[in-house]
């Protein structure tokens, strides 16, 4: 039986920060492994901004190159429309069989619009659910209170919860760099930076 953590994100482009995320979670909760699925195209956020999903892939698969822990999932940006969690789990449970434990990650600003998610009743009966801290916002009992989950699932959320070292560390705030034309050194791991520079992603207009 393996402990799955799905780590969903468009990792436009990936970062430090979501390494090591990814990393504190594998180890605080004793996962088998980490499942990094760029997202297609997100119902929550705006794509406009989003690169191509071959180099987004492409991207983590430079990142995660190393860690024998870490793979990395086409699954959403090969399905055609926008990727909902919902569809994306449903997948992986047909996958992976009802014998394995499947842990969605998720950053502690999705609590405030959780409620919003397509069949999210459906979704926490089918995974649990591991919040990470993301910075600048700290998990607390409150905001999971008032969040759209049952009593059962919150007292899970808080028991599962995985705190990480507060990194100021946005793909915004990387892409604004390469924009002007400025260094994003240790910001990205080495590869993934070099294969930006290769394909001139984000590059200044």
């Amino acid at each position: 039986m393996m402990d799955i953590g799905i780590f969903g994100g468009s990792f436009n482009p990936i970062h430090i920060g979501h390494l090591i995320v990814a990393e504190e979670v594998f180890q605080q909760r004793n996962l088998s492994k980490i499942l990094f699925i760029p997202t297609g195209i997100s119902p929550h956020k705006e794509s406009g901004g989003l690169i191509d999903s071959f180099h987004r892939y492409e991207m983590v698969k430079q990142a995660i190159g190393d860690n024998k822990h870490f793979e990395v999932s086409d699954i959403e940006i090969k399905r055609p429309g926008k990727s909902y969690t919902i569809d994306t789990i449903k997948i992986l449970r047909k996958t992976y069989g009802p014998e394995h434990n499947l842990f969605l990650i998720l950053g502690t600003d999705m609590i405030n619009e959780i409620n919003t998610w397509k069949d999210i009743e459906a979704l926490s009966d089918m995974c649990h659910f591991i919040v990470v801290n993301r910075f600048p916002i700290t998990l607390n009992s409150e905001m999971i209170k008032k969040s759209a989950i049952c009593g059962k699932k919150k007292a899970e959320i808080e028991k599962l919860m995985v705190r990480i070292p507060s990194l100021d560390i946005s793909s915004t705030e990387i892409r604004k760099k390469l924009s002007k034309g400025l260094s994003i050194k240790y910001l990205v791991p080495e590869r993934v930076e070099n294969y930006i520079r290769t394909h001139s992603l984000y590059a200044k207009r």
